[in-house]
């Protein structure tokens, strides 16, 4: 019995099916890269910013913007955050405890555009009234934690961490 070791030739598409063209897959691959260029950017323009007003019983007391956070800086928080073991020579970083509502503030500082932080979380007059050394301990001594929840919840929708992109990604 003879096998058949010609290889299988796929330049003609099955009857009733459309074929691109070179100049269709140019096209397509330019859309993607246009694409791709503005997803990377966008990120950080003044549309993805997003407005956030503290109020209480209903009268505004300040406001300030945000902006998505990238998954480095997200980890850069949560380092903050966190106590290590000594190292020893050799051998990795290991956590020991990460403080969740520090977290959280590092979280939100970061996200502050950098204009707005400098005149809240960095501002040295609000810092000495509350007697705080670091613009990140000023988020915990003005926002309460319903205050905070909410706005991790917006930065984590900017961000990308919503149910559109869940979907998204499982199709």
């Amino acid at each position: 019995m003879n096998k058949n070791t010609m290889p299988e030739v796929y330049d003609e598409a099955p009857a009733g099916v459309e074929t691109q063209t070179q100049e269709d897959i140019l096209m397509d691959e330019a859309a993607l890269l246009r694409g791709l260029i503005e997803a990377g950017t966008e990120k950080d323009s003044e549309s993805a910013y997003k407005r956030v007003q503290v109020r209480r019983n209903g009268v505004l007391k300040f406001e300030f913007r945000i902006r998505p956070v990238s998954e480095e800086e997200s980890l850069a928080c949560h380092d903050n955050a966190t106590k290590f073991a000594p190292r020893k020579r050799g051998q990795p970083k290991r956590e020991i405890e990460t403080n969740a509502a520090q977290f959280r503030s590092w979280l939100i500082y970061t996200a502050t555009v950098n204009e707005d932080r400098a005149k809240t979380w960095d501002n040295k007059q609000a810092q000495q009234a509350f007697n705080v050394l670091r613009g990140v301990d000023m988020i915990d001594a003005v926002l309460l934690s319903g205050e905070k929840d909410r706005i991790i919840d917006l930065i984590n929708e900017i961000s990308g961490y919503s149910e559109d992109t869940e979907e998204t990604a499982k199709n």
